[in-house]
């Protein structure tokens, strides 16, 4: 955001940001309150410590604070987890203005395994940032880094078996860029000391472009592939012993190109290699089989595992977030269960996977884009403690304000922008989240003028997510619908905010039905938006009108977040936000509106505007 914009929007609002946090700390209830995930037992007072459950699991603590100074009970690993508690509780009082509270906690995991996945086969991502990642990943009580280490545009980790696969000849993208075998250890016993097991995967035989230049081997059926690729997982199970890489995934998804189907022994071959290492295997479902008991690790389209007994891990649906909008991971993070198939399977975990496909101007693109800190803060509420219940009518869409399940949403909303302004403020890692849960949207059939729903709580909508009334009319799949909220502003102001039509997924998503808008355009069917009947331009694009998909062009604008908010100027008293969404075929129905204002280099919420469905 430009200089003269950032001072001329903080002067009218300097005012109101006293009162603004006074109200959200007496909201907040403080640090105890605040901490992520929510422990299952939590109280004032050190003096009413309860036992740690009979069916505890590796994990379970409980924390007593008394002046200050904490008391730990538990195994390992739950003194761990107290400690990160602690820490937690600890920054969340002193940014806060408050002493560390007197408290009791008693706490442990659901799932075994909680984690994330970075792709860095496609877009390499310095070891600086991927330790980061770690670091925060242990801070949030996430266990599991999920390291994808080869693709199509480069096979990334050091071989001196076979060298040639880190001749520049290999690599499509990011020429020479790897991670030498010592930058390996590194991040292995970087991991290790913050309670994080790095699970390495070599993808084999499908996303082997890169193997298959650098070798030679332009066919994976052969016997030499089977070779030159067993000795490939010999070499990566030599780097670290069994304890300190206890897992190794193979991939084995999407091998659809003529050259990557292989005989089931060549899969048989390449899984004795791992196993005899003493490791488990483990492999995308869907995806080629791996024999024995291997961890099967569920994707988009996976099916229900419930009837096969194997263990599984979940990263299905809105878990990939390259795929998800940052406003979308409140209800994710809310409503879709972890783990959520039964029967006969073995529960193990869930994994966030990032997987930014399009190359990036730059290595912090991949956080900024993905959304990945604020996915990391909110989903180990969803992997620590599970849900009761799957809602997958709200993945991408939050109940009204009266349905009883909306509290989910409010409190993890609540929480999370604690740590955002009180942990990541100062740290300068991107943290794409504003509040939405008190923004109150109507949507309306442009056609009929009929109301499809109100008091919408959500600064990002997808209209064809809601489930509109029994009886009630809804738009005809071509159709349009009308946005509709009135602010009011307690003073008249310019601010920003986030303005979008597209979505595009960091993962294909310009294509010829979803390409890049025109000058001129908020996307290629028309969406508007106005502030009180007045038109807001769109965006200069830097892009425009790009289709095909130009992976190799870095997104740069083209979604709201990762581009300097829009201008706006507010009336005191009451305003009126429209916002008209065409649809056709195929495309991606979606509107976003929210007012931002910029606060330690993060987008944060405008203080003291109110919202309203109906006109006042």
């Amino acid at each position: 955001m430009k200089k003269e914009y950032a001072n001329r929007a903080a002067a009218p609002l300097a005012a109101l940001a006293v009162a603004f946090a006074a109200v959200a700390s007496a909201a907040f209830g403080g640090a105890l309150d605040e901490l992520m995930p929510r422990p299952r037992f939590a109280a004032p007072g050190a003096d009413a410590m309860p036992k740690l459950p009979a069916h505890n699991t590796a994990g379970a603590y409980c924390l007593r604070v008394k002046n200050g100074v904490p008391g730990i009970e538990g195994d390992a690993e739950g003194r761990r987890y107290a400690a990160v508690t602690f820490d937690q509780l600890k920054k969340l009082a002193e940014a806060g203005g408050e002493k560390i509270p007197d408290c009791t906690i008693c706490d442990w995991p659901e799932l075994k395994y909680r984690g994330l996945l970075l792709d860095c086969g496609r877009n390499y991502q310095s070891v600086e940032s991927i330790l980061d990642i770690i670091d925060h990943l242990a801070r949030y009580k996430m266990n599991v880094f999920h390291w994808h280490l080869t693709d199509n545009y480069g096979w990334r980790l050091e071989s001196k078996v076979h060298p040639e696969l880190q001749r520049n000849e290999a690599f499509s993208r990011q020429v020479g860029c790897y991670y030498t075998q010592d930058e390996f250890r590194k991040v292995l016993a970087y991991a290790r000391e913050r309670g994080v097991t790095v699970v390495p995967e070599m993808d084999m035989p499908g996303h082997t472009l890169a193997f298959r230049k650098a070798t030679g081997i332009s066919n994976l059926a052969d016997e030499r592939a089977k070779i030159v690729l067993g000795e490939l997982i010999d070499e990566l199970c030599s780097l670290a012993p069994a304890e300190l890489m206890p897992i190794v995934h193979l991939g084995t998804d999407e091998a659809r190109e003529r050259g990557e189907k292989v005989p089931q022994t060549h899969l048989d071959w390449w899984a004795s290699r791992v196993t005899s290492a003493g490791r488990e295997l483990m492999g995308w479902s869907p995806g080629l089989r791996l024999p024995g008991q291997s961890i099967k690790h569920l994707w988009m389209g996976a099916t229900d595992p419930r009837g096969d007994r194997t263990p599984y891990i979940d990263s299905q649906n809105s878990y990939y977030i390259n795929h998800v909008d940052p406003e979308e991971l409140l209800s994710v993070a809310a409503y879709q269960q972890p783990c959520r198939w039964g029967g006969t399977s073995e529960k193990l975990g869930a994994i966030i996977g990032v997987w930014h496909d399009d190359c990036i101007a730059k290595t912090e693109d991949v956080a900024l884009m993905n959304a990945v800190y604020p996915a990391v803060v909110m989903l180990s509420d969803n992997f620590w403690r599970g849900r009761d219940k799957d809602e997958p009518g709200l993945y991408a869409r939050l109940p009204p304000p009266g349905d009883p399940r909306f509290a989910l949403a409010a409190d993890l909303e609540r929480r999370t922008l604690a740590h955002r302004d009180k942990i990541f403020a100062s740290t300068g890692r991107p943290f794409p989240y504003v509040a939405q849960t008190h923004m109150r949207w109507r949507m309306t059939d442009a056609a009929s003028g009929r109301i499809l729903a109100e008091d919408i709580p959500q600064a990002t909508i997808y209209p064809r997510h809601f489930w509109f009334p029994a009886g009630a009319y809804a738009p005809a799949p071509d159709g349009k619908v009308v946005l509709e909220t009135w602010i009011t502003s307690p003073c008249e102001m310019d601010c920003g905010a986030w303005i979008g039509a597209t979505g595009f997924s960091r993962s294909d998503g310009r294509s010829r039905d979803a390409p890049t808008p025109r000058l001129g355009e908020w996307n290629k069917h028309g969406a508007t938006f106005e502030l009180n009947g007045e038109a807001i331009a769109p965006p200069v694009w830097k892009h425009p009108g790009q289709t095909g998909n130009p992976k190799e062009t870095p997104l740069s604008d083209e979604d709201y977040w990762y581009r300097e908010p829009s201008r706006i100027h507010l009336k005191k008293g009451v305003n009126h936000v429209r916002a008209v969404l065409p649809k056709k075929g195929g495309w991606k129905w979606i509107g976003t509106f929210v007012p931002v204002v910029m606060k330690n280099g993060h987008p944060v919420e405008v203080p003291g505007l109110r919202y309203s469905s109906r006109m006042p």
